[in-house]
């Protein structure tokens, strides 16, 4: 394929995941959306209603008027249009000068006998004419008008000085303003307060959408590792009962999907070939981060193998959580722990279930020091012994990044089988993670892609229908309840 059109592929998918992070991230944050909305619209109504201060204008116009004699002998004050309109430009280009100059200004402020003008003034020329407009803006409107007329009368000595005599015939005479002219709608200021803040919260998922950089699809971690993806699992929600009753996550229960079943299958044996390529026989299963389903796989894996007439041992390892653990054994001393401080024999410790013919060692209660007790030679050779009576030994671990126990334990697995959650974790934290097992120096295996959404027949906006998964039975599948998928 030629480079560049794998560049375009690549930015379409890219593309693809953005969009979707948004509208994700839109469903989640609607509510941040019309909170923004709402500030905004009372920021900008309050801002407008209580800081309004109301502006008055009064405007006269009037005409420009030449003065003394022209050359052809016509009186004083005659009427000159070219000269006139020459003149009324010239007094628009230099009233600003002439208004900081503090000349007019000054005459003002002497004509009305006050220290300073509560008020600003302007003048605009209409083109091609000598009409001119003067405006004056105070929050007087007796003072727009003084201050209007007081500059109509001392204007023209003022500017004698710059564009020589002049004369003002009035048309419009300035009066006392009666309403402002900056009188506000508050409805139409809230409505722009409401979209500047929706703008806002919206402004803020596309951030959220953009630093998000979770795992979407398994051709993600392809791009920026070797380590092969082991199967796809679909994210299963059950329906809700009457009686609230946990069922786990299990392809025992022939309520839930042939094809959910047929995928763990899949999974187990090419983890199982991994393994048996190496002479291995004991698999740790491990994750990121607490939730995306690391031991609903792990006891899922332990099913499959012994569908396969494996003898298989599942041990919960994550000993720093053992009262929440899916175990047989409730007696205290019991477990993994009760096993490598010899409070219990091995024998004892493991328990048989005969519908599923899964052998389990687990404890009930949580364990303080892990790492003390892995590092136990008792651990070590715990394993040992188990690896010469079964055929396939999983250890349920604690999450990688969380905690050291992973790594610890990794040092005496054969394999490693990792779990990542569909748009979960973030990439960088799942490579650092999995950085920390390589150095233990035991293979990971590959990946298990969990919890990947289904939407009419096809996983997700950018087609995991090729992988192979059709509507899983009569079950949908979407939130996955943490209690079933941990």
């Amino acid at each position: 394929m030629d480079e560049r059109l794998e560049d375009r592929e690549e930015l379409e998918i890219d593309l693809g995941i953005l969009l979707w992070n948004f509208l994700q991230g839109l469903a989640r944050f609607w509510w941040l959306v019309i909170l923004l909305a709402a500030l905004g619209s009372a920021a900008y109504y309050v801002k407008n209603s209580q800081f309004y201060t109301p502006m008055y204008q009064s405007v006269a116009s009037f005409t420009v008027m030449t003065g003394g004699n022209s050359e052809n002998g016509q009186e004083e004050g005659s009427y000159n249009f070219y000269y006139d309109t020459t003149t009324a430009g010239q007094l628009a280009k230099t009233f600003p000068y002439i208004l900081g100059s503090s000349l007019l200004t000054d005459a003002i402020k002497e004509d009305l006998g006050v220290d300073s003008i509560s008020g600003s003034i302007s003048a605009q020329a209409v083109s091609d004419s000598n009409l001119i407009t003067m405006t004056v803006t105070s929050s007087d409107p007796q003072d727009a008008k003084a201050i209007l007329e007081s500059a109509i009368k001392v204007y023209p000595e003022v500017s004698r000085f710059v564009i020589g005599e002049t004369k003002f015939n009035m048309i419009d005479v300035p009066t006392a303003p009666k309403e402002p002219y900056n009188q506000p709608n508050f409805v139409k200021k809230a409505v722009k307060g409401a979209l500047l803040g929706a703008a806002a919260g919206i402004f803020l998922i596309v951030l959220y959408a953009f630093f998000r950089k979770t795992v979407q699809t398994p051709d993600e971690l392809k791009n920026v590792m070797s380590l092969p993806c082991l199967g796809n699992l679909p994210e299963m929600k059950q329906k809700a009962r009457k009686k609230k009753r946990r069922r786990d996550i299990s392809i025992l229960n022939k309520e839930f999907s042939q094809r959910f079943k047929e995928s763990l299958l899949s999974i187990e044996l090419k983890a199982e070939r991994e393994l048996q390529d190496k002479n291995g026989k004991i698999l740790l299963v491990t994750s990121t981060i607490s939730g995306e389903g690391k031991s609903t796989v792990a006891l899922n894996m332990a099913y499959a193998a012994a569908l396969h007439e494996k003898k298989v041992l599942f041990i919960d390892a994550d000993l720093r959580k053992q009262t929440d653990r899916r175990c047989l054994t409730e007696t205290e001393g019991k477990g993994l722990y009760g096993v490598v401080t010899g409070k219990c024999s091995l024998e004892k410790a493991v328990e048989k279930d005969g519908r599923s013919g899964i052998s389990f060692l687990c404890g009930s209660l949580p364990v303080r020091n892990v790492p003390a007790v892995l590092n136990r030679p008792e651990f070590q050779e715990t394993l040992r012994r188990v690896r010469g009576e079964y055929d396939l030994v999983i250890l349920d671990s604690p999450p990688a990044e969380m905690f050291e126990d992973a790594s610890l334990m990794a040092e005496f697995s054969d394999g490693i089988c990792y779990v990542i959650r569909h748009d979960f974790v973030q990439k960088r934290r799942i490579l650092e993670s999995l950085a920390g097992l390589e150095s233990s120096g035991t293979t990971i295996l590959g990946y298990a892609f969990n919890g990947v959404p289904l939407h009419k027949g096809r996983y997700g906006y950018y087609g995991y229908g090729r992988y192979g998964y059709g509507y899983y039975g009569k079950y949908g599948y979407g939130e996955q309840d943490e209690e079933t998928q941990s």
